[in-house]
This record gives structure tokens, C-alpha cells and sequence, in this order.
């Protein structure tokens, strides 16, 4: 049987993918987000995250650009950005999500009703 860790891994992707479809962000803004929006449920540590948004890189997802945050010292901060095939990878992502939710929810409502 899967731990929760696993689970939540599996999702991962596309929550990234849903936060970063909203406006380019940094990855420690990519965790915070998550984390915040999911009530710490989806705590993503940089072991998880920057493998996966390198993944995302490699497959052509999301692109990464360096700006510079502040002027003086020259420091630079790298944003990530869905590209278009990322977008249509979130919309696959979402519709087979909505397949998932609905069947698990006929399952476990035709359970309870049982009991």
C-alpha cells in the first residue's frame, strides 16, 4: 500500500503546474503557495520540488528565466513559466483528476450507504 508521502508526490506535478498557470513564480514561492493553499498538506521540501521543476524543464512544461532582484548586488532569482504544451498537460492532468474524484466518490458513497 502506498504511504501518504507517495500520494501526495503523485499529485505534485500538477499542482505545480495549477500554481505556475496562474503567473511565473520562484520555487521557494511555488512551496509556500502550495503549502498555504493546502493547509500544509502538500508541503513540498526542494528534495521533491526543484527535481520535479527540472523535470518539467527537460520535458518542455515550463521555462526557466534568471532576473535580477536586486540591482545593486547583481542577485538573481529564477522564475518558472508554463509554456504551452505545460497548459496542455495541466488541462489533461485536470480532466483525468475530475474522472478520479468522480469515481471515488461513487465507490465510497455507494459504501456508506450500505452501512
Amino acid at each position: 500500500m502506498k504511504s501518504r508521502a507517495q500520494y501526495r508526490k503523485g499529485c505534485a506535478r500538477t499542482l505545480v503546474l495549477k500554481v505556475l498557470s496562474e503567473r511565473p513564480m520562484y520555487g521557494y514561492e511555488i512551496a509556500t503557495t502550495l503549502a498555504q493553499r493546502s493547509e500544509d498538506i502538500f508541503s513540498l521540501g526542494q528534495g521533491t520540488l526543484y527535481p520535479l521543476l527540472y523535470s518539467l524543464e527537460k520535458k518542455g512544461m515550463i521555462r526557466v528565466s534568471k532576473k535580477v532582484i536586486d540591482e545593486k548586488t547583481g542577485r538573481k532569482r529564477l522564475y518558472y513559466e508554463l509554456t504551452q504544451k505545460g497548459k496542455e498537460c495541466l488541462e489533461q492532468d485536470l480532466a483525468t483528476w475530475a474522472d478520479i474524484v468522480k469515481g471515488m466518490s461513487l465507490v465510497l458513497r455507494s459504501s456508506y450507504a450500505k452501512c
